[in-house]
């Protein structure tokens, strides 16, 4: 008979009540911070809800604080899986003092803290994919084993310039990153057709010298058994992959778009119906791993600290004036 995704991948009941946990803080986070856009205390939202089983799933398999991340804009669950608290989130959206991307002066999305070794990425679209690579050379420059860099974009990023070259240096030289498409099928209100000419982003590897990899976005288990292979392949310094993760958004590309105008109800309730929060909870209860009682804890737990968190985030201060060019140069401030 075979075994259980969750035994056979060595992961234990509650380390699945503990991502379900942090499944539901990211979507309670998301959750808040689309009403605090609507309040106009949050100038600009780009939510994760749908994303979570990829972000999760990757993040199981990275080493945080070791391996280094450049994720981009959509990666608010990833980043909270590495470690990053709902206040700090909250800090970060709503630009108060004690965010630790930028002390408040930085636009939603751009997601860093240095413990973790999440580094910030660019505003332009695929323009961080290049950094990963950077320094996955700088790691072999350095001649630091056992470590690897993963870069995390949606499927759009693929059709820019610097993707493309960040795929070629990183083919070449075969060094330790793992590329990680989160494909939504939207490039903003662009279809996957009419941007990537192939069903499969990851076809492309084939051309950069890598192995491509397809996995279902929505499928915690999945995603972690071939992030933790890639991961180890470019730790253990046999080269690069791209991860192709196939998923949804289930909210517009940001509090900006309105995606009735390029998608229909219909399609975004069939994908809700494979919404990977749910899909977790379900494959607990079928296993015996958990209650119903002890998912609706969890659910009601993750509600009321992104209250607390919203609490203090508003009632926080916004940076102060004379903070103004802290950092702008590389400068500690004093």
């Amino acid at each position: 008979m075979q075994q259980p995704p969750h035994i056979a991948l060595g992961l234990s009941p509650e380390q699945l009540l503990a991502v379900l946990g942090g499944m539901h803080r990211s979507r309670a986070v998301d959750d808040r911070l689309w009403q605090l856009s609507r309040q106009g205390k949050a100038h600009f939202v780009i939510t994760a809800a749908g994303h979570e089983a990829t972000q999760f799933g990757c993040a199981l398999a990275i080493n945080a604080g070791r391996d280094y991340v450049v994720p981009y804009y959509r990666d608010m669950a990833l980043a909270m899986a590495l470690g990053q608290s709902p206040l700090e989130i909250l800090l970060h959206a709503m630009g108060r003092q004690g965010d630790p991307a930028s002390g408040g002066r930085q636009m939603f999305g751009h997601f860093s803290s240095r413990s973790l070794r999440i580094v910030s990425g660019s505003s332009s679209v695929g323009s961080h994919v290049p950094h990963a690579v950077g320094l996955a050379l700088a790691m072999r420059i350095r001649g630091e084993g056992n470590i690897a860099a993963a870069t995390f974009f949606g499927e759009g990023a693929t059709a820019e310039g610097a993707w493309h070259e960040a795929m070629t240096i990183a083919g070449i030289h075969q060094l330790p990153v793992v590329f990680v498409c989160e494909n939504n099928y939207y490039a903003i209100s662009v279809p996957q057709p009419r941007e990537v000419p192939v069903e499969d982003v990851a076809a492309k590897a084939a051309g950069y010298g890598m192995p491509g990899v397809v996995v279902d976005g929505n499928d915690l288990f999945a995603v972690y058994a071939a992030a933790r292979a890639a991961l180890q392949r470019a730790r253990n310094g046999d080269g690069p992959t791209l991860l192709e993760c196939k998923t949804y958004r289930l909210r517009p590309h940001s509090n900006a778009d309105d995606d009735r105008k390029y998608r229909s109800a219909a399609e975004v309730e069939q994908w809700r119906q494979r919404d990977p929060i749910p899909r977790l909870e379900r494959y607990l209860l079928d296993r015996h791993l958990a209650t119903d009682a002890e998912i609706s804890a969890i659910r009601q737990a993750a509600r009321d600290e992104v209250d607390e968190a919203t609490r203090i985030a508003d009632a926080t201060p916004r940076p102060a004036v004379e903070t103004i060019f802290d950092h702008l140069y590389g400068d500690q401030p004093a």
